[in-house]
């Protein structure tokens, strides 16, 4: 129902959204909407008519995205200082990209080669959460940013 009323109207407000769900017979509380609206991928942008709510093709992108590096990863290890990253052959340096660009990450940065990549964390200390975050990669537990 709310993919419907987004694509049929100029919604600029939750309580506009609300509104028309319940000429539906949909009752919603703000905060009930408020995560439908971001597991559906929809963001309030600004257009020339004034701010309004559109889903986001970025989001879904990103979820294939992680989806396909998640694949690629075949290995990960540390050794205290620093996490290593096994990769299909070629892969290494798509994973990479990934990897620095994740803010939530803690990465200090990337060195890639073919079907590896040197992590160095921000903080020796958290390379097992590290780990953690990149295995979630493999999993498809990770959400986009």
């Amino acid at each position: 129902m709310i993919r419907q009323l987004l694509q049929e109207h100029h919604v600029s407000s939750q309580e506009q959204l609300a509104r028309l769900l319940s000429l539906h017979g949909v009752s919603s509380t703000q905060a009930t909407l408020s995560r439908d609206l971001r597991d559906m991928g929809v963001n309030r942008m600004m257009t020339p008519m004034g701010p309004r709510y559109q889903f986001d093709q970025r989001a879904r992108y990103m979820r294939a995205l992680l989806a396909v590096v998640g694949m690629e990863i075949v290995d990960i290890r540390h050794n205290g200082t620093m996490v290593v990253v096994r990769t299909l052959a070629g892969r290494a340096e798509g994973v990479a990209a990934l990897l620095d660009s994740r803010d939530d990450f803690d990465i200090l940065g990337t060195v890639a080669g073919d079907d590896t990549v040197f992590v160095a964390p921000t903080d020796p200390s958290r390379c097992d959460e590290l780990v953690a975050a990149i295995r979630a990669l493999t999993e498809g537990t990770l959400e986009p940013q």
